[in-house]
This record gives structure tokens, sequence and C-alpha cells, in this order.
């Protein structure tokens, strides 16, 4: 059974994108971690430590749900379930970054 053309091209489109947000995820921390670090807040942890941060397991969940989400939108044929990883995929990505710029918060 052959693909509809439309539905071939909107699935490329879709690993297009799902591919560039998962590599702009690398300058996205960077800039995260910089605004948390350059906070009020983050002085005095680093200055007199003893500062909670936030748990492991959000940083790496969050991570992981969108590393798998990325591989399934990259992998998987049907666009509407390429659609759902792929908003899955911001969705966590969203939560890694927030985690980020919480740490010191």
């Amino acid at each position: 059974m052959n693909a509809d053309p439309t539905t071939a091209q909107a699935t490329r489109r879709l690993r297009k994108w799902a591919t560039v947000s998962a590599l702009l995820l690398v300058p996205a921390t960077i800039l995260a971690g910089l605004l948390a670090v350059v906070g009020e807040r983050a002085s005095r942890c680093f200055t007199y430590g003893g500062c909670d941060s936030n748990p492991d397991w959000l940083y790496q969940g969050s991570l992981v749900i969108a590393g798998i989400a990325w591989v399934t939108a990259l992998c998987v044929r049907r666009k509407a379930v390429g659609g759902t990883a792929y908003v899955v995929q911001l969705a966590a990505q969203g939560t890694f970054l927030m985690a980020v710029v919480t740490t010191y918060a």
C-alpha cells in the first residue's frame, strides 16, 4: 500500500521539526542554566551552600520521555501518532527547561 504524497510530506516535515527541537534543547539548556545561575538566591547558594534543588528524577525522567518521544516521532509513519509524540516531546523538553530554570528558586 503506497502512502499518500501529502501524508508522506507531512510526516517528513514532522520528523524535521522533531529533530530541530531536539537539537535546540542543548543551547536552550545552556541559556536556562545561565538564567538560573545569575539570580540572587543562586549566588547565596554558591557562597553559603545548603540550598535545596529539584529532585534528580525530574531531570532524568523528562529527558528520557523527550528522547523516547523523539525516536517515536522519527520512526512512526502514522501522522497522528507522530504528531502526538512531537507534542509529548515538546512538553517534556519544556518541563526539563523549567526544572533547570527553577534549580535555585
